[in-house]
């Protein structure tokens, strides 16, 4: 990897461990993200990735594909 960005995505919809679980899942399969971390207390992901390799609407639609919404903070 390259240049490195961390950014938050707001995520609508959690409300347990396993909906986190779900969502971290999901965004770490995505080639060029470096690291996740989501908070349910928050209702947001952070995410570390190469632009170069992934862009915001990729990791949205991996939470879409998770089960919830969500969008850039």
């Amino acid at each position: 990897m390259s240049e490195v960005v961390r950014k938050e995505f707001v995520v609508y919809g959690m409300s347990c461990m396993g909906c986190v679980r779900g969502v971290t899942g999901a965004v770490n399969k995505i080639a060029g993200v470096a690291a996740v971390d989501v908070s349910l207390e928050d209702s947001c992901a952070t995410v570390e990735y190469d632009p170069s390799a992934v862009d915001d609407a990729r990791i949205v639609k991996a939470i879409e594909g998770a089960g919830f919404e969500a969008s850039p903070r």
